[in-house]
């Protein structure tokens, strides 16, 4: 059931955002004159920031962690970082809470503010995690399996993942990546060693650089996919969206918690009906909402690691890559075909 009223502690929160916002706005545009992004990077941190700042009002936790990271992404501001880690703190993603409270406390490691939020995470990871060190030959960008660890290029990260399994891919310039497996147990710690690839100077070397790879098991480059792909799964998860709105206002009112009520209180023979009614259509929401979050979680992946958005031909016919999207036991995406 959807409730119109905040706990006492929702509403502090609330009240503190609010009250946190138009500072975290203008500090957007200090950032600017300090680290240099562009007018349309500060343009769209505040957007994100505006949106993530409604998610986290509404309860919303990992989609506000997903706007703030964003907004972070735009404009490094430690005031939007620790709000994302707070959302992902709330939203239970503990090894990204951690991950980014890592991150904050290198990138501003004279933020006493920032410490007393990002410390004791820290701290409990250590216990509950897996903790991964990465070393990069050139500073670099980071996946753990589907999922773009946040943060900028950098030639040495600490990471906490969840126990068990995992796939750590490194991207550098010139469309090359690397990617080793990982696996540990809570309290665990491993590190992990990149050496970036040579950039490709030609299509020739290019094709001898992905034949060498076939042998040691690097690939130069998996951008291989048109921007149609991309616009397609953007188009899809609109269009989820849509009917994932759609089917919550649905959920709200047919039949509606009080006609539900209203026929359970007076042990109407509607009552099983109307009860069932509702608990239909909220699973419907629920598995509409997952769909939506995985297919556009597959899209982000997809554009930024198999797009090729020079629009150079490709000349190879055995090139066939697919995005795939799935939930059996979770959220998943990826791609997957011959190269």
């Amino acid at each position: 059931m959807v409730q119109n009223r905040f706990s006492s502690r929702q509403k502090h929160c609330c009240h503190s955002l609010a009250a946190a916002s138009a500072l975290i706005v203008a500090s957007l545009a200090q950032t600017a004159l300090a680290a240099e992004p562009t007018v349309d990077d500060v343009k769209a941190a505040e957007a994100d920031f505006d949106a993530g700042r409604e998610a986290y009002k509404a309860g919303d936790y990992v989609e506000a962690a997903e706007h703030f990271e964003s907004a972070d992404g735009h404009a490094p501001n430690e005031k939007v970082l620790e709000l994302a880690i707070s959302a992902r703190d709330k939203a239970g993603n503990k090894d990204r809470a951690a991950t980014l409270a890592q991150l904050g406390l290198e990138t501003y490691p004279n933020s006493e503010r920032l410490k007393k939020i990002a410390a004791p995470l820290v701290d409990s990871a250590h216990a509950e995690l897996l903790q991964i060190t990465i070393e990069c030959s050139e500073a670099c960008s980071l996946l753990d399996g589907t999922r773009i660890v946040h943060g900028p290029p950098a030639e040495r990260w600490i990471i906490f993942l969840t126990p068990g399994d995992h796939t750590i891919r490194a991207g550098w310039s010139g469309e090359r990546t690397l990617s080793q497996n990982v696996t540990g147990n809570a309290g665990d710690t491993a590190q992990l060693t990149f050496t970036a690839p040579p950039v490709p100077k030609s299509g020739a070397a290019s094709a001898q650089a992905s034949t060498n790879g076939a042998d040691t098991g690097v690939r130069s480059s998996t951008r291989v996919l048109p921007p149609l792909y991309t616009y397609i799964g953007a188009g899809a998860t609109a269009v989820l969206g849509g009917v994932t709105i759609w089917s919550g206002i649905d959920t709200l009112n047919n039949p509606g918690a009080d006609k539900v009520r209203t026929a359970c209180r007076n042990n109407q023979p509607s009552c099983d009906t109307l009860y069932n009614q509702g608990r239909d259509a909220q699973t419907r929401t629920n598995i509409l909402i997952a769909a939506t979050s995985v297919v556009g979680a597959a899209t982000a992946v997809v554009g930024l690691f198999f797009t090729d958005w020079s629009g150079k031909k490709k000349t190879e016919e055995s090139v066939s890559v697919v995005p795939w999207v799935s939930y059996d036991g979770g959220p998943a995406a990826g791609a997957m075909g011959r190269f």
